[in-house]
Protein backbone atom coordinates (compact mmCIF):
# COMPACT_ATOMS: atom_id res chain seq x y z
CA UNK A 1 0.00 0.00 0.00
CA UNK A 2 1.09 3.57 -0.96
CA UNK A 3 0.76 6.62 1.27
CA UNK A 4 0.76 9.71 -0.49
CA UNK A 5 2.99 12.52 0.38
CA UNK A 6 1.20 16.20 0.38
CA UNK A 7 2.96 17.89 -2.13
CA UNK A 8 3.31 21.68 -0.54
CA UNK A 9 3.11 25.30 -3.15
CA UNK A 10 5.63 27.96 -3.56
CA UNK A 11 4.18 29.28 -0.17
CA UNK A 12 4.20 26.17 1.67
CA UNK A 13 0.67 25.60 2.14
CA UNK A 14 -0.68 22.08 1.29
CA UNK A 15 -1.77 21.47 -2.50
CA UNK A 16 -4.25 19.30 -4.04
CA UNK A 17 -1.69 17.42 -5.65
CA UNK A 18 -0.31 14.23 -4.06
CA UNK A 19 3.12 12.60 -4.07
CA UNK A 20 3.05 8.75 -4.70
CA UNK A 21 7.05 8.27 -5.86
CA UNK A 22 9.35 6.26 -4.28
CA UNK A 23 9.69 8.65 -1.02
CA UNK A 24 5.68 7.97 -0.53
CA UNK A 25 5.84 5.65 2.39
CA UNK A 26 5.34 2.05 1.97
CA UNK A 27 3.50 -0.71 3.89
CA UNK A 28 2.53 -4.36 3.45
CA UNK A 29 -0.73 -5.15 3.95
CA UNK A 30 -3.12 -8.65 4.46
CA UNK A 31 -6.60 -8.62 2.27
CA UNK A 32 -8.39 -10.49 0.12
CA UNK A 33 -9.16 -9.61 -3.71
CA UNK A 34 -12.02 -10.37 -5.50
CA UNK A 35 -12.37 -8.80 -9.28
CA UNK A 36 -15.32 -7.31 -9.89
CA UNK A 37 -15.31 -6.66 -13.77
CA UNK A 38 -14.04 -5.11 -16.47
CA UNK A 39 -15.05 -2.21 -19.32
CA UNK A 40 -13.79 -1.14 -22.27
CA UNK A 41 -15.07 2.55 -22.78
CA UNK A 42 -14.80 3.68 -26.39
CA UNK A 43 -11.87 6.37 -27.05
CA UNK A 44 -10.76 7.50 -30.09
CA UNK A 45 -6.99 6.54 -30.96
CA UNK A 46 -7.14 4.71 -26.92
CA UNK A 47 -8.12 1.61 -26.03
CA UNK A 48 -8.30 1.25 -22.53
CA UNK A 49 -9.36 -1.12 -20.21
CA UNK A 50 -10.68 -0.18 -16.95
CA UNK A 51 -11.32 -3.20 -14.09
CA UNK A 52 -12.53 -2.62 -10.73
CA UNK A 53 -11.90 -5.08 -7.79
CA UNK A 54 -12.90 -5.32 -4.02
CA UNK A 55 -10.37 -5.43 -1.47
CA UNK A 56 -11.55 -7.04 2.17
CA UNK A 57 -8.92 -6.13 4.58
CA UNK A 58 -8.61 -5.83 8.61
CA UNK A 59 -6.38 -2.98 7.85
CA UNK A 60 -7.02 0.66 7.81
CA UNK A 61 -7.12 2.48 4.29
CA UNK A 62 -8.16 5.23 3.25
CA UNK A 63 -9.42 7.03 0.09
CA UNK A 64 -5.98 8.48 -1.25
CA UNK A 65 -4.10 5.35 -0.44
CA UNK A 66 -2.78 2.99 -3.75
CA UNK A 67 -2.84 -0.76 -3.37
CA UNK A 68 0.43 -2.41 -5.40
CA UNK A 69 -0.83 -6.29 -5.72
CA UNK A 70 0.84 -8.72 -8.51
CA UNK A 71 2.63 -5.84 -10.37
CA UNK A 72 -0.49 -4.09 -10.86
CA UNK A 73 -1.18 -0.74 -9.29
CA UNK A 74 -5.18 0.20 -8.03
CA UNK A 75 -6.41 3.36 -6.56
CA UNK A 76 -9.17 3.24 -4.22
CA UNK A 77 -12.05 4.58 -5.35
CA UNK A 78 -14.37 6.45 -2.88
CA UNK A 79 -14.31 5.73 0.45
CA UNK A 80 -13.15 2.67 1.89
CA UNK A 81 -16.36 0.84 3.94
CA UNK A 82 -15.88 0.34 7.99
CA UNK A 83 -17.29 -3.08 9.05
CA UNK A 84 -17.79 -3.50 12.96
CA UNK A 85 -20.08 -6.10 12.97
CA UNK A 86 -21.43 -7.09 16.91
CA UNK A 87 -19.07 -10.06 17.29
CA UNK A 88 -16.11 -10.37 15.24
CA UNK A 89 -12.94 -8.30 13.67
CA UNK A 90 -13.41 -4.91 12.36
CA UNK A 91 -12.70 -4.92 8.50
CA UNK A 92 -12.56 -2.74 5.93
CA UNK A 93 -13.90 -2.83 2.19
CA UNK A 94 -12.82 -1.02 -0.50
CA UNK A 95 -13.67 -0.91 -4.43
CA UNK A 96 -10.81 -0.55 -6.63
CA UNK A 97 -10.09 0.75 -9.61
CA UNK A 98 -6.98 -0.04 -12.34
CA UNK A 99 -6.43 0.97 -15.72
CA UNK A 100 -4.59 -0.44 -18.63
CA UNK A 101 -3.93 1.23 -21.67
Amino acid sequence: MITPLLVVDEYDNPAPARDYGPAAPRRAIRGLMQPGGSTEPAAPHRQPVVTSWRLFTTAAVTARERIVWQGRTFEITGEPARWSPRFGHVHYEAVLTHVEG
